[in-house]
């Protein structure tokens, strides 16, 4: 496999896991509560769990499978140079802590959502812990946005690749940033650190096949 090759395949497997991720939170989006004044009860986590639990296995299995993918292709693709390997680095990275995120709500999160009040208690804990690296890989996410923009922005002279460098540098920043303090802090930052991450890995789609469309062409 050619590293361009290897390059345009984790741009799709990318790509395809921030549609999944806006499908999930358009659709299915965690379990809501029933009565907004009591909050998110145990009985409303069983019902999303039992009635919801086919939508969301199936999404969460497709992104498995595609960061198993972008996991592959970025190690092939760091390995050979690839116009950043810091970025195709923390790109596979990223990808190997979100399959480990994946594996806990697949694993996990229902064997515990479904089990009797005492243990409710525990599940928000998991959960905490799996945003931890939720948060953690949009942090990588961030860095290889940032390496990626600054080597796009010395390496091209056209507009147009300055202009997909530079805001592929300033939303991996955002997303660096909002990402910290994800870990730092929880829950609370998870609307702009979950945005910022998604909207930093399509950047980082596109400008990492450029970058290295430009590292095979000198």
């Amino acid at each position: 496999m050619s590293t361009l090759k290897a390059a345009q395949i984790a741009a799709i497997l990318l790509i395809a896991t921030v549609v999944t991720q806006i499908l999930y939170m358009a659709f299915l989006g965690g379990p809501q509560p029933s009565d907004p004044a009591q909050g998110t009860t145990q009985a409303d986590v069983v019902a999303y769990f039992t009635d919801r639990w086919a939508e969301v296995a199936t999404i969460w299995t497709v992104e498995v499978l595609a960061f198993a993918g972008v996991a592959m292709t970025a190690l092939v693709v760091m390995a050979r140079g690839g116009g950043s390997q810091l970025a195709w680095a923390a790109i596979a990275l990223a990808a190997l802590v979100n399959l480990i995120q994946l594996g806990l709500g697949l694993a996990v999160f229902r064997p515990i959502a479904l089990a009797e009040q005492p243990v409710f208690g525990l599940f928000g804990t998991v959960v905490a812990g799996a945003f931890y690296f939720y948060f953690l890989a949009k942090a990588l996410i961030g860095v290889a946005a940032i390496a990626l923009g600054t080597v796009l922005f010395k390496s091209s002279t056209a507009t147009p690749a300055k202009i997909v460098s530079g805001i592929t540098a300033l939303l991996g920043v955002i997303a660096l940033g909002a990402n910290i303090a994800g870990i730092a802090q929880g829950m609370g930052w998870v609307l702009i650190a979950g945005a910022s991450g998604t909207l930093a890995t399509m950047f980082v789609a596109i400008a990492g096949v450029m970058a290295v469309k430009r590292s095979v062409s000198d």
